[in-house]
């Protein structure tokens, strides 16, 4: 789906630092149809004390459809298209709906993180009478999502409201020196030697979720990070 020079378009952004469990923020930008000849212009920008990375660009999301809603006929526009470079958000949205028939669980059974959030964008949709779309875009190239990433992070440096949804847990680093995400363990009823850095409780079945490094017994190191919903007595914690 392209951008429309006749549509609306908000561009939204949510980021955190030291993710998961540091201060973050969030903003969006609007910007008006080609013609009208109106300069863009920021429509909400908040900061919160503890959150992660993807519960800010699901809100900004959220954020954006409120606006809309409350808006409505005023905005003067037959559509409105979201603009955000989460792939998190763009993707997840259109499971979002399987996984609420599914009792908040994905397919292959395992709960759904952040559903309060996806409860309430899909509540949102349902109510908003303005066509909206949302756009995935790469990157932060342009003007504009430069200037949208930018006030979300000073956002994220004034943090002064609590994300209510977030469960903190344990939280510390791996020791995995590189920055790529956690990835679900692929093994079951292997034993393994790992260090647990984070803990947190998942979704409304309140599963309990580690994120850990696993030690190579050959190179006597950390070498990768993982994550499993399990419970302490199934791991062999060094």
């Amino acid at each position: 789906m392209s951008q429309d020079p006749h549509a609306l378009k908000i561009y939204i952004d949510g980021c955190a630092y030291d993710n998961p469990g540091g201060a973050g923020g969030l903003a969006g930008l609007q910007e008006h149809p080609d013609d009208w000849d109106r300069p863009a212009e920021f429509i909400f920008q908040e900061g919160y004390r503890s959150t992660t990375n993807n519960r800010m660009e699901l809100m900004a999301c959220i954020r954006a459809h409120e606006y809309v809603r409350e808006r409505g006929s005023a905005l003067g526009v037959q559509r409105v298209q979201i603009i955000t470079d989460s792939l998190y958000v763009y993707n997840g949205l259109k499971s979002a709906v399987g996984w609420k028939r599914n009792h908040w669980r994905t397919r292959e059974g395992r709960p759904v993180e952040n559903d309060d959030l996806w409860q309430q964008l899909l509540t949102l949709r349902t109510k908003v009478k303005i066509r909206t779309d949302i756009l995935w875009e790469k990157g932060k190239r342009a003007e504009l999502p430069k200037a949208i990433d930018k006030a979300a992070k000073a956002a994220g440096k004034e943090p002064w409201r609590h994300d209510w949804g977030f469960r903190e847990g344990k939280v510390g680093r791996s020791k995995v020196m590189n920055k790529s995400a956690s990835q679900p363990f692929p093994a079951a009823g292997q034993e393994a030697t790992i260090r647990i850095y984070r803990h947190g409780i998942i979704g409304r079945a309140k599963e309990p979720k580690f994120l850990f490094d696993f030690l190579s017994e050959s190179e006597q190191q950390f070498i990768s990070k993982y994550h499993a919903y399990t419970t302490p007595e199934l791991l062999r914690i060094t």
